[in-house]
């Protein structure tokens, strides 16, 4: 239930607040003054537009909250629970809405931040309201299914909940079968082109780490030369010499004599004998080694081509297949399964031909299910829907929910068409609601609709836009009663022009529009019962001065007090 609403900066409402009754409360006021800004805000704090274009001029930011009890409503503590939003101890919800003339929106819950979508999902639970769009979605035969469905509450869920993963699992079927069944010609080059890449990975029998292996060999081979005139010299230097210098061992061995003599006279020459006897041990160890790398450096330049091709063959496979040996195997074994699926498609196709008709039959059952219960809802809609329309002074009038199969149709929704048909006279056809001529009889089938629905509907708090509109006289009266009637199992706020709907308020709040210096104001009273006798007055005509339309408005407000507490 909504207990206040709090509007600060908002196009030409400078500050209000707006303390509601349980029941029904009454906004009105002229033309102009402000009216419909109470909806907007209402629609704001739900999820709706709200801009820096809704700013007041001259100030820097336009702020909403809105109050509300949440006690009893458990469907809506465990969405709350999951948001991580604590309701206040007393059971209130505070929402607030803000923008700046940077356009920076936010928008919070008891304090903490959250998402339009969130705020949206969260309001379906607090607040309705029906106005100009509700009429909109009555003329639109597309949205009436899920008028039927929202009356059947939650009958409905688990079978269209089964119809929507059905619809999933056979549009993932008929794409794969799409897929394989597709045009012959290119199913046949595909598969041309598939074992034409097979055979070619295949045939280079290709193995892992095999180009690094190769470019090392390859190394070797072109420096081959290099590497044996170097090594070649090494070895003369060591171990040969020549006729101009003596062997690197034969100095080392005239070093080491010569150090040997040197002991007896200075025992420290020690340590410089054992390094160069050690470094002759090392030579000799490796004189064998480096003399047989030496004699085995291979001179192949037949190898070396071979290597060559080998690694350009490998080349062109990884700019057509992959940046690696690896990648290319594993797109190797990625088209092997494809070229496999693709030639066995006709068993496959087969197959999820059989997997097709099974799902679409499951389809079938669940969709049927569905119908015959929406057909039964509706017979039961259809007479409550009557009743309401008697009530409304359209006595005679029948009121038709015509659900049409379509066989065909695959949807989430089922296979159901629903359209909502009147007669408002008795020996008049039924025809589609968008052929109303009448604003007043369009009104009073919402608010019968309305009704209706009010005792399964999810918010607490339903908001009239002016659903009197078209309407007058003793028919204004039931209207009165019905929005009346309504309100005993749900809080209304309804916006009228209509005395007849005004006396039976519970709260009567007025909104009028002010110029003080050439800036415009809206300001916001709640009426006691002499201000109310005088916008009855106003609202049928009269004046302030006119006793005669203040005895009426009086003795309206005196009946509407008798109604209300009938």
């Amino acid at each position: 239930m909504l207990l206040e609403l709090s509007i600060r900066n908002f196009v030409i409402i400078e500050q209000g607040i707006l303390q509601f009754d349980p029941a029904l409360n009454i906004i009105t006021g002229e033309t102009g003054s402000g009216k419909s800004l109470v909806i907007d805000a209402l629609s704001a704090i739900s999820g709706g537009r709200f801009s820096k274009d809704d700013i007041r001029a001259g100030a820097s930011k336009s702020v909403i909250e809105a109050l509300f009890s949440i006690e009893g409503q458990e469907e809506l503590a465990l969405i709350l629970e999951e948001y991580g939003i604590m309701p206040e101890e007393d059971g209130s919800l505070l929402i607030a809405r803000e923008v700046n003339l940077q356009g920076k929106s936010t928008c919070r819950i008891n304090g903490q931040i959250v998402t339009l979508t969130m705020l949206k999902r969260i309001s379906q639970h607090l607040i309705d309201i029906v106005g100009q769009n509700e009429h909109q979605l009555l003329f639109n035969p597309a949205k009436h299914i899920a008028f039927l469905d929202s009356f059947m509450g939650s009958e409905v869920a688990p079978l269209k909940a089964a119809l929507a993963s059905a619809v999933k699992s056979i549009t993932t079927a008929e794409e794969r079968l799409a897929v394989l069944c597709g045009n012959t010609a290119e199913r046949e080059r595909k598969l041309d082109l598939l074992k034409f890449q097979i055979d070619e990975i295949e045939q280079a029998k290709l193995k892992p780490n095999e180009e690094t292996d190769l470019k090392s060999r390859r190394l070797l081979l072109v420096n081959a030369e290099k590497l044996y005139k170097s090594v070649s010299q090494a070895y003369q230097s060591l171990y040969k010499g020549d006729n101009k210098a003596q062997a690197a061992t034969d100095i080392l061995n005239e070093c080491l004599h010569g150090i040997q003599e040197l002991l007896t006279i200075d025992s420290q020459t020690e340590r410089f004998r054992s390094a160069l006897e050690s470094a002759l041990l090392q030579l000799e160890d490796i004189q064998g080694d480096l003399r047989h790398y030496r004699d085995n450096i291979e001179f192949n330049d037949s190898e070396t081509d071979r290597i060559e091709e080998r690694l350009d063959q490998i080349s062109k496979l990884k700019r057509k297949y992959g940046q690696s040996i690896e990648e290319i195997t594993h797109y190797f074994e990625q088209i092997k399964d494809e070229f496999e699926t693709l030639k066995n498609s006709e068993e496959i196709a087969s197959a999820l031909e059989k997997e097709l008709e099974q799902l679409k039959s499951a389809y079938g059952k669940t969709a049927l299910a569905l119908s015959q219960k929406r057909k039964k809802s509706a017979a039961i809609l259809e007479k409550l829907i009557e009743k309401e329309l008697q009530d409304l002074n359209m006595s005679g009038s029948r009121f038709l929910i015509q659900i049409t199969d379509n066989l065909r149709s695959i949807s989430p929704n089922g296979t159901d068409k629903a359209e909502f048909l009147l007669s408002s006279n008795p020996g008049e056809p039924e025809r589609p609601l968008s052929k109303i001529a009448s604003g007043g009889e369009m009104s009073r089938v919402m608010l019968a609709i309305k009704n209706a629905f009010s005792k399964i509907e999810k918010a607490p708090s339903i908001v009239f836009d002016e659903v009197d509109s078209g309407v007058g006289g003793h028919t204004a009266n039931m209207v009165g009663m019905k929005i009346k009637a309504i309100s005993q199992s749900a809080q209304i706020l309804c916006i009228t022009h209509l005395p007849q709907i005004a006396c039976l308020a519970d709260s009567h709040i007025y909104l009028e529009k002010a110029v003080e210096q050439d800036k415009t104001y809206t300001q916001i009273r709640l009426l006691d019962t002499e201000d109310r006798i005088l916008e009855l007055a106003r609202m049928m005509g009269g004046s302030s001065q006119d006793q005669s339309t203040l005895r009426l408005a009086k003795e309206l407000l005196r009946k509407g007090a008798i109604e209300t507490t009938a």
